[in-house]
């Protein structure tokens, strides 16, 4: 019976590990691990992705009928396991990795939701040793959502999420996806729907489904288009909203600072600390002070 890779990994001893589920079918998991190994004589039950933090002196990975790799994994060397192949991996030395699992049908979901790709039977192919510089640039957002727990942004998760899927869908599929152009933004009525649903909520948990079932078009489709109308991503367009409204509050003197952060849809004061200063250059505090 194929195994889940994340129960294999709860059954090896580590020095550290962590996991955190992103989106739907997706989990990515952090080890800081001892020597060892990983043995799937009937393949894995999800998709693997994974990315070396650190030096290994000797990893060998095989996946059935597609050879071996025996050698030195790099800092940024990944491999790519898909599932339902026999198979198995096996490192001599302690070693830093970020995992990736996918449920099976994660990728047709992407492609499906996308509404953007050629339809087609979608296999994902096996990597032994690769690197890839976009994926590259994925991995400190990935481990920076491990630190965060739960506490990410859904919207901001879920387009990770989506850029992760579309990527894999291009370059690591048997049946390479096609995109079809598309040179228009959302139509005028649509974006003052969305953008009225986004006002009316942004003290709640907010997301690509339902932002763009609001107004009859798939995930996809609503990011890109919104993206191209607004010129930034719904999550992006989201947070400086919830900044501007912050900012009004924080002008009337009314609420406390901890009562603003819920009211604009962070989990926290913290949170919005955060992100008040990651985009005005100050804190809510010292804003406050300044008027």
């Amino acid at each position: 019976m194929a195994v889940n890779p994340l129960d294999l990994f709860a059954g090896k001893p580590a020095i550290a590990h962590q996991s955190v589920r992103l989106d739907q079918g997706l989990t990515v998991h952090y080890r800081h691990d001892l020597p060892g190994g990983l043995d799937a004589p009937l393949g894995l039950s999800h998709h693997m992705l994974t990315f070396f933090l650190s030096k290994n002196a000797r990893q060998v990975t095989s996946f059935d009928e597609c050879g071996q790799y025996d050698g030195v994994m790099e800092l940024g060397d990944f491999y790519l396991y898909p599932a339902g192949r026999p198979g198995f991996t096996r490192w001599q030395s302690v070693d830093k990795t970020l995992h990736i699992v996918l449920e099976p049908d994660f990728l047709s979901r992407v492609a499906i939701d996308s509404d953007c790709l050629n339809s087609g039977n979608l296999e994902l192919l096996p990597v032994l040793n690769t690197r890839d510089r976009q994926l590259e640039n994925l991995v400190p957002l990935f481990l920076q959502e491990i630190e965060n727990g739960d506490l990410g942004d859904r919207l901001y998760l879920e387009s990770l999420s989506s850029i992760l899927g579309i990527h894999l869908l291009r370059q690591y599929c048997k049946v390479t996806p096609k995109l079809r152009q598309s040179g228009v933004g959302l139509a005028p009525r649509k974006l003052a729907t969305v953008l009225e649903y986004i006002q009316a909520r942004l003290n709640q948990e907010l997301s690509l489904d339902a932002m763009a079932a609001e107004i009859g078009v798939s995930r996809c489709h609503f990011a890109t288009q919104f993206k191209q109308t607004m010129g930034l991503p719904p999550h992006q367009y989201v947070s400086q909203q919830r900044i501007e409204k912050a900012k009004r509050s924080l002008r009337s003197h009314q609420l406390s600072i901890a009562e603003i952060a819920l009211e604009c849809g962070f989990s926290n004061q913290s949170h919005l600390t955060k992100v008040f200063k990651k985009q005005t250059g100050t804190t809510p505090k010292a804003y406050r002070e300044r008027l």
